[in-house]
């Protein structure tokens, strides 16, 4: 892996969320195949409540590595997430 994709995950371990994204970003600037890349930069988008985005990259990083079980448990979360509606939580 590069030095982009290892200084995210450590930016990502040690709570820095948008130093994560920036670098894991890079990472997959560099090398626009990298799976890993894709899913870690999706954990770092669903941990910011961006879960569109996350969807997106846990469905690149399924495209580039079907077998990615990490990657298909991730995306159903994030769908169950966005699927919950909660009719008592909104006011009229």
């Amino acid at each position: 892996m590069s030095k982009e994709f290892d200084m995210g995950l450590q930016a990502l371990y040690a709570g820095d969320l948008t130093k994560a994204e920036e670098l894991l970003s890079k990472a997959i600037e560099d090398n626009p195949l990298n799976a890993e890349a894709y899913f870690y930069r999706g954990k770092v988008h669903r941990q910011n409540g961006k879960h569109t985005a996350a969807l997106n990259d846990f469905y690149k990083t399924l495209d580039i590595d079907p077998s990615h079980n990490q990657a298909k448990v991730s995306l159903e979360m994030v769908k169950q997430i966005m699927a919950f509606r909660n009719p008592d939580l909104y006011n009229p």
